[in-house]
């Protein structure tokens, strides 16, 4: 040829297969390095995301530590008196005057509370000390019209264990509107 050699005798295949192997070991190792790295952030995001879910629980802890009221759970129950002639078809809870649920009664659980059954409308938890308690029942009289019945308690929540109240409804002396107690079993 015109007398130039190159440095790489590319006339020899296993010279031709040396350098591709070269190549591609190259670019492997480079991908394989980097995907080495994603798994190291993403632990490095994570054990960041628990030392702040740590700081924040310390922080929980403290002022409920600080309050001196400790915190306890609370879970309200409808029940019905098994004539009841007033069909709810939504209950709103509110304690201290802020909404906390609105629980929907269908047919089968209006049913069910008729046969003695109770239907859990709220679970929380509350510090302890005295609450206004709030209900807010709406549904038909025994005519079918519309009915809104509002009734307010107020509730002890003391220390110890889980607190369950329940309201109760039944027949009032009117045909549309139910009489609610509230019993509290702690």
């Amino acid at each position: 040829m015109n007398g130039y050699k190159s440095p790489i005798m590319v006339r020899n295949p296993g010279n031709i297969i040396l350098i591709l192997l070269l190549t591609v070991g190259t670019v492997t190792g480079v991908a394989i390095s980097a995907e080495d790295e994603r798994p190291r952030e993403l632990d490095a995001v994570l054990q960041g995301v628990k030392r702040d879910m740590l700081l924040l629980d310390g922080k929980v802890r403290r002022l409920i530590a600080d309050d001196r009221r400790g915190l306890e759970s609370i879970t309200v129950y409808l029940t019905a008196a098994p004539d009841l002639r007033f069909r709810p078809e939504k209950v709103t809870l509110k304690l201290d005057g802020d909404t906390v649920t609105e629980f929907a009664l269908y047919d089968n659980q209006r049913q069910a509370l008729k046969q003695g059954g109770a239907a859990p409308i709220y679970r929380g938890t509350l510090f302890q000390g005295r609450y206004r308690l709030e209900a807010l029942f709406r549904g038909r009289g025994e005519d079918g019209a519309p009915v809104e019945y509002r009734k307010e308690w107020t509730l002890e929540q003391s220390p110890g264990g889980h607190g369950m109240v329940e309201l109760y409804l039944d027949n009032a002396t009117f045909r549309q509107t139910p009489a609610v107690s509230m019993r509290v079993i702690d």
